[in-house]
């Protein structure tokens, strides 16, 4: 058994000093205070080095009465004990030796080495279970990190603080709040349960459970989680969140909402400082502001700038009109300022509405001159209709077609009976639009024309081949050739149907890939194998609109993670 000569001298000094002042009677009481303070001191330095016993080591006065309980002491004034390597202390306290536990009242406080401190009004210690229970301002300090509660519970074995009926923990940059929680000094982690929130100087976090690391300020969502910021709000239900670096991931279809617009995805990288992010998988982003949605397995996006680029099954819904508008692509690139949109789209481009399909290799459009640029030999089929070039020029008025030109290769066709086509061909075409269907074409630059003309009863009479000067071609509703014009004088050749040759049916470039058109919404991601264009390298960077200024995706991508592809 080893004692401290420090304290045991302590002690018999105690002892010493009564023992002289018994002869004196007046001074009798004082020694017998004296005598019980040195024998309960040297007591528990004999039951502390018999094992994991309470050690008083200081205390102005001691009152014990025998006869009611041996074992109990009311200690009074600057109170000290240790318990291995945890000191504490008090103003009063009274002390159960042989329960090996105690109660303290005023000023109290445990020191676990040089880093873990707590306060509070009243205590129970039990040296057995090695657990405090502090009550009434309680304070558990660990370096940067404070407690507050009124009813805590600290385990000293797990090195663990407990609150059960509401408390907050603080660190240098976040105070989290909830109705119970705990707290492990040497994991840094902390975890909370009902009515949870995380305050940040630029947002606010609500949920019912969280988990959170005080080291690395990581808060970990595993229920459903509300995060209020300036520029958007956060609604998750799976992931993590770093409260220092302000980058987060987003798991199990959580969403970023903003003013107008709206992220989902199975899974979401997020840097809200710099507002940019990635997602992955499902993506669904709405813009509500410009009735569009899109959708992909992949998306960048940027909100402060408005831009944002997507590819893996990319596409456009926009709903503005009667009818939606459906636009697949490998690779779709959004912008939006304070005053235009830009749109591009860039190669395998198939889109489908209900009156109106398409494809080409990339296309382009703006907001600031209303204009769809189609590029990479686009075809546009309407009704029974068929356009093509090697470049296509829609303008439109109050998002609805207004006019289109074509340049290249123009060519008109509409299949009629007996297999048989009206073509109309030239350099350039302009076709003009009314109730969203083409009632007027003028073809001009070495124009060619096969027309079908037909009787009173709708039977074919012949064909008509025409050539030369500028070609009007006038249709109905239901988009047949009611009229045709052509200025100056053509020349021409009409041709009986039983003369017919296949050398004559055709124009030198007509063409009638049915196989391509989209058929309904679900069509514009089948795959073809339709040549990619030549010409797509100038289109992209000249005339596909600020394609050789425009950012690429590997400049955007500066919010990378093991996840990204």
């Amino acid at each position: 058994m080893f004692v401290s000569m420090k304290d045991g001298g302590t002690a018999i000094s105690n002892i010493r000093d009564g023992l002289s002042n018994m002869f004196n009677v007046a001074d009798i009481k004082p020694a017998l205070r004296h005598m019980s303070l040195g024998l309960l001191c040297l007591c528990s330095l004999v039951l502390q080095a018999q094992g994991n016993r309470i050690f008083l080591e200081h205390a102005n006065s001691t009152n014990f009465d025998k006869n009611i309980s041996p074992d109990y002491h009311f200690l009074i004034g600057d109170v000290q004990f240790r318990h291995d390597s945890a000191r504490l202390y008090c103003d009063t306290a009274h002390y159960y030796r042989a329960d090996n536990s105690l109660r303290a009242f005023g000023n109290v406080r445990i020191e676990q080495g040089d880093t873990l401190f707590i306060f509070g009004k009243t205590l129970f210690y039990d040296g057995n279970k090695k657990l405090a229970q502090l009550r009434n301002n309680v304070r558990m300090v660990n370096k940067e990190v404070t407690l507050f509660t009124d009813h805590l519970d600290y385990d000293r074995v797990a090195n663990i603080g407990y609150y059960y009926r509401g408390g907050k923990i603080v660190d240098a940059s976040n105070t989290l709040s909830s109705d119970y929680g705990r707290y492990n000094p040497d994991t840094k982690m902390a975890f909370f349960k009902k009515d949870v929130v995380l305050t940040h100087p630029q947002f606010l976090l609500k949920t019912d459970t969280l988990n959170y690391n005080t080291e690395t300020g990581t808060a970990s969502i595993i229920s459903r989680t509300e995060i209020e910021a300036e520029n958007a709000d956060i609604i998750a239900y799976r992931g993590w969140y770093n409260t220092k670096t302000d980058k987060s991931l987003l798991l199990d279809r959580s969403y970023i909402i903003s003013e107008k617009r709206s992220l989902t995805a199975d899974s979401i990288l997020y840097e809200q400082s710099l507002d940019i992010g990635e997602a992955f998988v499902n993506i669904e982003l709405i813009d509500s502001s410009r009735n569009t949605t899109l959708t992909s397995d992949y998306a960048f996006y940027d909100q402060s700038n408005n831009y944002v680029l997507l590819t893996k099954k990319a596409l456009l819904r926009e709903y503005s009109g009667q009818d939606t508008f459906y636009l697949h692509a490998d690779t779709l690139l959004g912008k939006q300022d304070s005053i235009y949109d830009t749109f591009r789209a860039y190669y395998n481009v198939r889109s489908y509405r209900r009156d109106l399909q398409g494809l080409c290799d990339s296309a382009f459009y703006s907001t600031r001159d209303s204009v769809l640029q189609l590029f990479g030999n686009p075809i546009l089929w309407a009704d029974n209709q068929q356009i093509s070039g090697q470049q296509i020029l829609l303008y439109t008025k109050n998002q609805q077609p207004d006019y289109m030109e074509v340049e290249g290769l123009a060519l008109l066709a509409s299949k009629e009976d007996s297999g048989l086509f009206n073509q109309s061909s030239g350099r350039k075409l302009t076709a003009y639009f009314l109730d969203n269907k083409v009632r007027r074409v003028v073809i001009e630059g070495n124009p060619e024309s096969i027309y079908l003309p037909r009787d009173e009863k709708q039977k074919i009479l012949g064909m008509n081949r025409l050539e030369n000067g500028s070609l009007y071609i006038f249709m109905d509703e239901e988009g047949k050739v009611e009229r045709l014009k052509v200025s100056p004088q053509p020349k021409g050749k009409f041709y009986p149907l039983q003369l017919l040759t296949e050398e004559v049916k055709y124009l030198e470039h007509f063409s009638w890939p049915i196989h391509l058109r989209p058929t309904d919404p679900a069509d514009v991601f089948r795959l073809t194998d339709r040549p990619r264009a030549e010409n797509m390298s100038t289109n992209i960077g000249g005339a596909a609109g600020e394609g050789a200024n425009a950012p690429g995706r590997a400049a955007l991508r500066t919010f990378k993670s093991k996840n990204s592809k």
